[in-house]
C-alpha cells in the first residue's frame, strides 16, 4: 500500500517522453510506482483532466532569507515552484570573515533586494552553518551558488584593485570549502561592486576550482545593453580558458536601440556551444528588468562605500549628470521607469519616474539621487526596457531554460516590499500560458525546460523528473487555466491552477489551497 496515490491524471515526465494516462504511488518521500494499473494507497488525489509534472526548478532565485521571514513566502509554490537556487548575481548571505563581515552587510543592502530583511548574518558564516539555520524552515527545497562578491568582500573588502596572488589563493581555498559543503557553483554579478573591480586572472583563477569539481559558474553579464556582444564574448572566453560550465543570468537585451539582435546573440552562443564550449542561459517571460536603483549611477561613481557615498551625493558634477541621464535612457526612459520600493513608507510605490519627479518637481537625474539618498540606497525600480519579440526569440534556443530572477515572498505586503516585480508570482505560469497560446511548442518540451533540464544543468540529483526513486517533488495542474495574474500595478496577485501539490512526499497545495509548510529541504 502506497502513502498516495495519484491516478487519472496525464503524466508529463519531464523529460522528451510523451505525455501520457498514468497513476503514480509515493511512499515516503520518493516516486515508488508509475502504473496504468489500479494502485491502492492511503490517500488518494484524483487528478482527471490534470497533467502531472515535475515541481518546477527555478534556478535564479533570489530567496536567499525567505526561510527566515516569520510569514508564509507563497509565491513561487503558487507557480508550481518545488526547488529553489539561490546566491545568484555574485550576492549572498555567505562566506564571511569577521574583519569584513560590516562589508557584506553593506554589500546585501546596496546591491540586492535582500535588504528588505534585517538578518543576523553572525549565525552562520559558510554554507555548512547555513544548512544547520534553515533545517525545518524551508517553503521550498533550497540550493545555494556562492557569490564571487561575498568571496571578493571576505578577503579583499571593496578594495579598488587587482587582487594579488596570495588573495586569489585565499579566495580559491574559500570557494572550494565552499563547493564541499554542497554549492551548487560560483555566481558573478560583474555590473555590481566589487564584481566590476575583479580581474580577468582572479576570475579565470575562480572558475579553474569550479571545473575542477564540476559545478557551475553563473554570470550577470558586465552589460546587458549597449555592450552586450563584448560582454557575453567575455563570458565565452572565460569558459574557453577554463573549461568550466558557463551560464549566463537573466539573457537579455536592454537597450531599445538594440532591440531586434537577439538573433545575432544567439548565433554567438550557438558557435561557441559548437566550438566545445559548456554554455547555457536562463531567461524570464517579461518585458521589465528590477534591480537597485544603483544601477543608474556611472561604475565610477560608487566603489561600495554607501555611507561615503551618500555624504558626498550633493555635490556630484554635473558631467556625471549626464552619463547618468544616458543610463536612464538606455533602460526604458523615466516614463518607463516604475519605482518599486523607495522604503519611504510606500510614498512613491508604483509611481514612474516621472511621475515622481513632478511630484519633487526636481529633474529626473535629482531625482534618482534624491531616492538613493532617502532610502540609504536600497530603492529598488522596475525598467520596461525590453522587446518581447527578444523575449521569444531567445526562448526558441536549445541552450536556454526558464527562471525567476526573484524571490518566495508572501502573497501581501508584510515585508513593506512595495511594488515588487511580477516574476516574483508568475514567471512559470505566464511562460506556460505564453506557450499555450502560442501553440508550436509541445508541452513535453515546455515543462522540460523548467524541470529535468535545469537540474541537468546542476547536477541536481533525483529531481526534475517523474521517475521511480525520484523525489516526489509533483505539481498537479490544470493545462487550460493555469496562469499569471500578478501584474505592475497589482503585483500581490497569486497565480492560478495549480491543484494539488507535492513536496518530498508530503501534500501542501490541497485543492488549490496551500496546506503545509516548511517541509523544504537544502539539496
Amino acid at each position: 500500500m502506497y502513502d498516495i496515490v495519484i491516478e487519472n491524471g496525464i503524466v508529463v515526465y519531464g523529460d522528451l517522453k510523451p505525455k501520457e494516462k498514468m497513476n503514480l504511488g509515493i511512499s515516503g518521500d520518493k516516486i515508488s510506482k508509475i502504473s496504468q494499473s489500479k494502485l491502492i494507497g492511503k490517500t488518494y488525489i484524483d487528478a482527471q483532466g490534470k497533467f502531472i509534472s515535475p515541481g518546477f526548478i527555478d534556478i535564479h532565485s533570489h530567496s536567499d532569507i525567505s526561510s527566515f521571514i516569520p510569514y508564509e513566502c507563497c509565491s513561487k509554490i503558487y507557480q508550481g515552484v518545488t526547488t529553489e537556487i539561490n546566491g545568484n548575481c555574485g550576492i549572498g548571505i555567505f562566506p564571511w570573515e569577521e574583519y569584513n563581515l560590516e562589508n557584506l552587510k553593506k554589500y546585501i543592502q546596496s546591491q540586492s533586494d535582500l535588504n528588505y530583511y534585517d538578518l543576523e548574518l553572525s549565525k552562520f558564516k559558510n554554507l555548512k552553518m547555513l544548512k544547520k539555520e534553515i533545517e525545518n524552515k524551508m517553503i521550498t527545497n533550497q540550493g545555494f551558488l556562492v557569490g564571487a562578491g561575498c568571496i571578493r568582500i571576505a578577503i579583499m573588502g571593496f578594495e579598488i584593485r587587482e587582487a594579488n596572488e596570495l588573495e586569489i589563493e585565499r579566495m580559491k581555498n574559500l570557494l572550494e570549502e565552499e563547493l564541499k559543503s554542497g554549492a551548487y557553483g560560483l555566481s558573478f554579478g560583474l555590473i555590481y561592486q566589487p564584481g566590476n573591480f575583479m580581474s580577468k586572472q582572479e576570475i579565470i583563477e575562480l572558475l579553474r576550482v569550479v571545473k575542477k569539481y564540476d559545478k557551475i559558474a553563473c554570470f550577470h553579464m558586465r552589460n546587458e545593453g549597449q555592450y552586450i556582444e563584448n560582454s557575453i564574448k567575455e563570458v565565452i572566453s572565460y569558459g574557453e580558458i577554463s573549461g568550466a560550465k558557463i551560464h549566463i543570468s537573466h539573457l537579455k537585451i536592454m537597450d531599445k536601440n538594440l532591440w531586434g539582435k537577439s538573433l545575432e546573440i544567439i548565433e554567438i552562443l550557438e558557435k561557441a556551444s559548437q566550438n566545445g564550449i559548456k554554455i547555457s542561459f536562463d531567461q524570464y517571460p517579461y518585458i521589465a528588468t528590477c534591480t537597485n536603483m544603483m544601477v543608474l549611477l556611472p561604475e565610477e561613481l560608487f566603489t561600495g562605500n554607501i555611507e561615503k557615498f551618500l555624504e558626498s551625493i550633493d555635490a556630484i558634477h554635473k558631467d556625471i549628470y549626464i552619463k547618468i541621464k544616458e543610463n536612464i535612457n538606455r533602460r526604458g526612459g523615466e516614463k518607463n521607469i516604475i519605482i518599486s520600493n523607495a522604503y519611504l513608507d510606500g510614498l512613491y510605490d508604483g509611481k514612474t519616474l516621472s511621475e515622481v519627479s513632478e511630484n519633487l518637481r526636481l529633474d529626473s537625474v535629482e531625482t534618482v539621487l534624491y531616492l538613493i539618498k532617502k532610502s540609504f540606497g536600497k530603492v529598488q525600480a522596475i525598467y520596461c526596457s525590453l522587446d518581447e519579440t527578444d523575449v521569444f526569440n531567445f526562448y526558441g534556443c536549445e541552450l536556454g531554460i526558464i527562471a525567476s530572477d526573484g524571490s518566495s515572498i508572501p502573497l501581501t505586503d508584510e515585508c513593506k516590499l512595495g511594488s515588487p516585480h511580477p516574476r516574483n508570482f508568475g514567471t512559470f505560469p505566464k511562460y506556460i500560458r505564453q506557450m499555450r497560446e502560442l501553440g508550436k511548442i509541445s508541452i513535453e518540451k515546455v515543462i522540460n525546460r523548467i524541470t529535468k533540464k535545469p537540474a541537468e544543468l546542476l547536477n541536481i540529483e533525483k529531481r526534475g523528473e517523474i521517475k521511480v526513486g525520484h523525489y516526489a517533488d509533483i505539481v498537479i495542474f490544470d493545462y487550460n487555466i493555469f496562469k499569471d495574474n500578478s501584474t505592475f500595478k497589482n503585483p500581490y496577485l497569486r497565480a492560478t491552477g495549480v491543484e494539488y501539490m507535492l513536496l518530498n512526499g508530503n501534500i501542501i497545495i490541497d485543492k488549490g489551497g496551500f496546506i503545509k509548510k516548511n517541509v523544504g529541504r537544502v539539496i
